[in-house]
């Protein structure tokens, strides 16, 4: 996004958090509300939403895609998982989130590795993701990083990481080629409003929201490719011109260093191009208790990426529209039912944030 449609998207969305960027009567916006006002945490992702028209959601259909190795920088094929709302009658083109995936990767492990790659299951966090969000009127897709590389989790399954893969910063660079043609694909979707597509992120997927969003990324694949380049293992492809763009982001835990591949200095002597500022509403969801927020809150850290996107905005004079909430207490993973790090009250806050972000900006 060049910096003429960055201003002009931040001065359109300058009161954004308090009452959207659009006014299309069919958004799920007064179902997303209806939901906090009416109903609990633990009922949320099993209510049908009306959207306008008085069509409802009757159920969820799960399908198995590949997003084409034509769509993807480096010719890459992903597997990924679509969900999305079976209608009671027909809807039009209609929202989508694209789901993002961390460092567990999206699919179970195989019971034997021997037979495939990765079992076809996802993990319980985005099969209940994925679920409520379709329910409430989304269209989702969760593109598979890992298993399209052959392995399934970095923490159990590292020894089948290709070598091109196998260092944090050949990870974001080509997560960032998944992330561009994943939203190409989206975009493609008859079911699909290209207008109006969000991404939603866990752990690196959260980092990957981030880097999605940045307002100089083909500048900054630039500058990696000059100066990190040869600690890469393939070559670095530009992406392609006339990527979608997203219209909000929401990060839970991520990891705002960038593990390098956008500097984060800021200030006197930085080019303005190398600091980091989003093109969309982006809200972080954090805990204090995880290493990761250090880069991400100046509560909590340093917050170099938190300085960045102060200093970039207010070089541009546009609305800063970075936005960090840190739950104290709260650990990595702190959303998922499963892990040691699982938090019932910030779980239950950070929901109510992002239906809430979704209902505005979506």
């Amino acid at each position: 996004m060049n910096l003429t449609n960055v201003m002009a998207t931040t001065m359109m969305c300058a009161s954004m958090l308090a009452v959207g960027c659009d006014a299309e009567s069919d958004r799920p916006q007064e179902a997303n509300e209806a939901l906090l006002a009416e109903i609990g945490e633990d009922e949320l992702g099993t209510q049908s939403v009306a959207p306008a028209g008085g069509a409802t959601v009757l159920g969820v259909e799960t399908l198995d895609v590949t997003i084409p190795a034509s769509l993807h920088a480096q010719g890459l094929a992903v597997p990924a998982k679509l969900v999305r709302p079976k209608w009671s009658k027909a809807v039009g083109k209609r929202p989508a989130m694209l789901v993002l995936h961390g460092s567990g990767g999206l699919l179970k492990d195989p019971k034997s590795k021997a037979d495939q790659p990765c079992s076809p299951q996802m993990e319980a966090q985005f099969v209940d993701w994925s679920d409520r969000l379709a329910r409430l009127g989304y269209t989702v897709l969760l593109p598979s990083s890992y298993s399209a590389r052959g392995f399934c989790d970095k923490h159990t399954d590292a020894a089948r990481m290709p070598e091109t893969f196998d260092d944090k910063p050949e990870q974001i660079l080509s997560r960032l080629y998944d992330v561009d043609a994943a939203s190409r694909y989206l975009c493609d979707r008859a079911e699909v409003d290209c207008d109006r597509m969000g991404l939603l992120g866990f752990s690196q997927g959260a980092t990957m929201v981030m880097v999605a969003l940045h307002w100089q990324i083909d500048h900054a694949i630039d500058w990696f490719r000059t100066n990190k380049g040869s600690e890469v293992d393939f070559k670095i492809p530009d992406v392609k011109p006339g990527r979608p763009e997203f219209k909000m982001g929401i990060a839970y835990y991520p990891g705002c260093g960038f593990d390098g591949v956008i500097p984060l200095t800021s200030g006197k002597g930085t080019p303005l191009e190398n600091g980091f500022t989003a093109t969309a509403p982006l809200t972080i969801l954090h805990g204090s208790e995880d290493s990761l927020v250090t880069h991400c809150s100046t509560k909590y850290g340093p917050g170099a990426r938190q300085i960045q996107s102060k200093w970039v905005a207010g070089e541009l004079q546009i609305s800063d529209i970075y936005e960090v909430t840190v739950y104290p207490g709260a650990n990595h993973s702190f959303d998922s039912a499963s892990s040691k790090g699982a938090d019932a009250v910030a779980r239950a806050a950070a929901l109510k944030v992002t239906l809430s972000k979704l209902a505005t900006q979506l």
